[in-house]
């Protein structure tokens, strides 16, 4: 069962959200009173979540004269729909991966699903951190059907500037062809919040894909994690009556 995200970390998304919306660097945010009713909340609530912004350098506080909007954090990620943000990780001087966690796992109903397999199959459960800037960005689950992702065990180097798709073309001959993605907003689980460097429940962005061959075959699968804070999606409509 998920554990509600706490208000102060519910207020602390929707302040950086408006801040980044509607002020400019140097912005004197409301009085905490203000803040207090305007969410309905205890001073100490507001005060957490200021305290949150002031931690990632969003604000600053000032005794006696207020509290100052310091600008978004640098850095922030932009991706098209389209794109593969292993990619983005590929060819940016200042991005890589690191492979966290990896082994032989049997695969649970829903990667069983996505790749074709009977569920409780052998696959290849590689766990990897994509950083910018050496923070961390996002939180990649891959899973790999034992037969042909076996020596992906021995391949940390490798995946530190490469992709699993590379590594499949060069190492082994198999090409992805397409990928069918899925994207939506979920709340960051102790599995993975340390490695994104976020408190648990904090909102994150949760990407499905799954990499098929020329004949359809699903090659493997991923669920990734995006920092919501350091990362935004951008989608070209050309038909949008």
């Amino acid at each position: 069962m998920r554990t509600p995200i706490p208000k102060y970390l519910m207020i602390k998304a929707i302040l950086q959200a408006r801040l980044e919306r509607e002020s400019e660097p140097g912005a004197k945010l409301p009085p905490e009173v203000h803040l207090c009713r305007s969410f309905g909340v205890s001073r100490v609530t507001i005060q957490q979540a200021l305290g949150q912004l002031e931690k990632e350098g969003l604000i600053r506080r000032e005794q006696g004269r207020g509290t100052f909007y310091l600008g978004p954090r640098p850095g922030r990620t932009q991706t098209k729909l389209s794109e593969l943000l292993q990619e983005v990780i590929r060819y940016r001087e200042v991005a890589y991966s690191r492979v966290v966690n990896k082994g032989l796992v049997r695969a649970t109903p829903r990667v069983a699903e996505r790749l074709r397999l009977t569920p409780g199959a052998w696959v290849v459960a590689l766990d990897r951190v994509g950083f910018v800037d050496d923070e961390p960005l996002v939180f990649i689950q891959g899973y790999v059907p034992h037969a042909i992702g076996a020596t992906l065990l021995d391949a940390d180097d490798y995946l530190r500037h490469n992709t699993v798709a590379e590594f499949l073309q060069e190492r082994l001959g198999i090409v992805v062809e397409s990928v069918i993605q899925t994207i939506a907003a979920t709340l960051a689980d102790p599995a993975f919040a340390f490695h994104l460097g976020v408190e648990v429940g904090a909102p994150v962005l949760e990407g499905e894909r799954t990499y098929l061959d020329a004949g359809g075959t699903p090659l493997f699968f991923t669920v990734t994690f995006y920092r919501a804070d350091r990362h935004r999606f951008v989608v070209s409509l050309k038909d949008w009556r």
